[in-house]
């Protein structure tokens, strides 16, 4: 009975570990962590509604255009065409950056250039420790 008791206590310490060492978040979603930080206007001061309603209406556009072009980059197997659609994307991402600043003021403008524009940016600065490893860091 007692090495019953001591395996099921065994296993579920296992088992509980396991979930711990997992962390918080979820693991092996393929969405960038940009699109966790949601809208630019939730880091800006100052906007009007107006300014809202036309980043909301531009960064909805952007979305659609941007998943068109994704799964057009995913029914691609050929890598040149999809190095063109990459190319292309990056070209719409510098397009709608530049149209949704034309909308701000002088100081908006500074708060919005200040924001994290990627998830690499984004976990950098959220979290360092992370860029070390076994061996310390590496430059």
């Amino acid at each position: 009975m007692k090495t019953k008791t001591l395996l099921i206590t065994a296993l579920m310490m296992t088992i509980t570990f396991t979930v711990w060492a997992q962390g918080p978040g979820a693991r092996g979603r393929r969405v960038p962590a940009s699109y966790d930080r949601g809208s630019c206007t939730q880091y800006i001061s100052g906007l009007s509604k107006e300014q809202i309603q036309k980043i909301t209406t531009l960064e909805a556009a952007h979305r659609q255009q941007m998943e068109q072009l994704r799964n057009e980059r995913r029914s691609n197997r050929d890598f040149e065409v999809k190095d063109n659609i990459r190319d292309r994307m990056l070209k719409l991402v510098t397009t709608q950056r530049d149209e949704v600043r034309k909308l701000l003021t002088p100081e908006q403008q500074k708060e919005y250039d200040a924001l994290p524009r990627d998830r690499y940016q984004t976990q950098q600065a959220g979290n360092r420790s992370q860029n070390y490893g076994r061996r310390g860091r590496r430059r």
